[in-house]
């Protein structure tokens, strides 16, 4: 039953390195953001200090996430914003719901 399950999951599911790679990053940001908080509202100096060493550990990790991206030609900072946005809208898909 489970590997009926585990193959319709798969089948439905349209994952790629690319995707996993931008779901890092966007959990890297959200990492940093809180470190950043976390680190600048510290009431101890040790306390911003452990916040700030590990905000410089999600950074290292983004920034290395990047070259990746970079590297293998998914993310093209140098394009204009306009081809950007229409390489993003070409990428995405739209789900028509149908309440009844």
């Amino acid at each position: 039953m489970t590997s009926f399950l585990g193959n319709k999951v798969k089948q439905n599911t349209d994952i790629n390195d690319e995707v996993i790679a931008d779901n890092l990053m966007a959990s890297a940001k959200a990492a940093a953001n809180a470190y950043l908080n976390a680190s600048l509202i510290s009431t101890t100096p040790e306390l911003r200090s452990m916040y700030s060493s590990s905000l410089s550990q999600v950074m290292s990790g983004h920034a290395a996430l990047s070259e990746l991206a970079l590297k293998r030609g998914w993310a093209k900072p140098y394009d204009s914003p306009t081809q950007q946005l229409s390489s993003e809208y070409s990428k995405s898909k739209f789900v028509v719901r149908t309440e009844g």
